[in-house]
């Protein structure tokens, strides 16, 4: 446990952890989802930054740092009053937990040292949080769509015009109804750059307000190696302090005083750069996209979106047509038809715009729909009527033949038939006497 007065963490196990084994697991699943066809509806470049490429980077510093704590002295102290004796193992844990360094006269402890490496982990899972949220937005046909023209965007027969034709019908059956799609992809962006403000201020948190300005104030990375006055040597000081007294009831009623190697230091110090540029990356980056989402609204930024290279077969100019399509669709359908444009040839796509520029289009697919999808009102049967109950119904009477108006005629007109009728054949006598008539005769 103890060498040249350092400490190591216990190893998992018998010692026998394989972090090429546990590295090599992880670049396979990494590159076994970066080669997954990104089509769902509310994904896109700027969420998979946050809950695949942050997520791996935080994961990989999370990995780093816990290798190095159980594998190599974290930690190497001795006593100021006799330094050639081994420290024990309980100061050294207390000095894990509690090292300080004088900063103009006042003690700042590092609380950070021993537990950073698990806020890597969670903020590893806050990240994933953006990538659950749109899974659950998700509309199941469009993203069938977009699967299946992702999936054949690579040919160039037959198919192609069967996905545009595709395209085409559930495009202009569900017209202006896409708007839920629009603004569920911008709230998720809104999460994700409000998953980024988080993270900016929780690490600022755990290194005790230096790490928003850990870059700035880094710069331009002058080191000084002797007395550690540089800003990086002073958010992670490489030598500190620790001070046992009566509080830590392990020494008896006096004062100990150690001078630490914290060897992790060095780790920490560029494991926060990299992480420091990256975020202030992401964070600018998913703040210039949601404003590009907002100009989504213009209609000079709609025609750009549209905008596809003319074909040679092509007799319309390629600004009117999407003008035209910009006119029939909603801030739903246009950010749809972005979402196909990235899957269709220029010609293909030019096809399913001329195809939406149709000034009648809406108007055609009401008059297009099949008859008897809506009842009449005089078809419709007032609700008492359509119970159809053993109280309610009746019995199947015998019903008169309709008579024929020529025939009662020549009825009338022979003196046998009135003979043996006297009583006039349109006057209505009851249903029981007419019954009892007829079987007499």
């Amino acid at each position: 446990m103890f060498r040249n007065s350092g400490a190591r963490m216990p190893s998992i196990g018998a010692g026998s952890v394989d972090i090429r084994s546990i590295f090599g697991s992880i670049l396979n699943v990494i590159k076994t989802r970066a080669n997954q066809i990104c089509a769902a509806t509310c994904d896109g470049l700027i969420l998979r930054m946050h809950y695949r490429w942050t997520f791996c980077l935080l994961l990989g510093g999370f990995l780093t740092v816990w290798y190095s704590w159980y594998h190599r002295d974290v930690i190497t102290c001795v006593s100021h009053f006799n330094a050639e004796t081994q420290v024990r193992l309980d100061y050294i844990n207390i000095c894990l937990s509690y090292p300080y360094i004088e900063d103009n006269g006042s003690k700042r402890y590092l609380l950070f040292y021993r537990w950073i490496s698990w806020s890597l982990l969670v903020l590893a899972g806050v990240y994933y949080i953006p990538r659950k949220v749109s899974k659950n937005f998700d509309n199941a046909r469009c993203k069938k769509l977009l699967e299946d023209l992702a999936a054949n965007a690579h040919r160039y027969d037959q198919a192609e015009r069967e996905l545009v034709e595709r395209a085409a019908r559930y495009i202009i059956f569900n017209l202006k109804t896409h708007n839920g799609l629009y603004w569920k992809y911008l709230f998720v962006n809104v999460l994700a750059l409000l998953v980024d403000l988080f993270a900016m201020q929780f690490l600022d948190f755990i290194l005790q307000g230096r790490f928003i300005q850990y870059g700035f104030n880094s710069y331009p990375f002058d080191r000084d190696p002797q007395k550690f006055t540089d800003y990086m040597s002073q958010t992670f000081p490489p030598f500190a302090s620790c001070e046992l007294t009566l509080e830590n009831q392990l020494v008896n009623k006096r004062t100990e005083k150690f001078g630490c190697h914290l060897t992790i230091m060095e780790l920490y110090e560029k494991v926060f750069l990299i992480l420091w540029l990256w975020l202030i990356l992401l964070t600018f980056v998913t703040c210039c996209y949601i404003v590009f989402l907002f100009l989504m609204w213009l209609p000079c930024v709609r025609a750009y979106l549209l905008r596809t290279a003319k074909p040679v077969h092509a007799n319309d100019k390629v600004r009117g047509v999407v003008h035209a399509v910009a006119k029939n669709c909603k801030i739903g359908d246009i950010y749809l038809l972005y979402r196909v444009k990235g899957h269709l040839s220029h010609a293909r796509f030019y096809e399913l715009m001329t195809r939406l520029s149709d000034p009648a289009l809406f108007t055609k697919q009401i008059q297009q729909a099949p008859p008897g999808t809506i009842p009449d009102g005089k078809d419709k049967m007032p609700p008492n009527k359509q119970a159809d109950t053993l109280r309610n119904r009746r019995p199947n009477m015998p019903q008169d033949p309709p008579m024929n108006p020529e025939y009662l005629h020549q009825l009338l007109a022979s003196p046998e038939m009135m003979g043996r009728h006297p009583q006039s054949p349109d006057q209505r006598t009851p249903l029981l006497k007419k019954n009892t008539s007829i079987l007499i005769e």
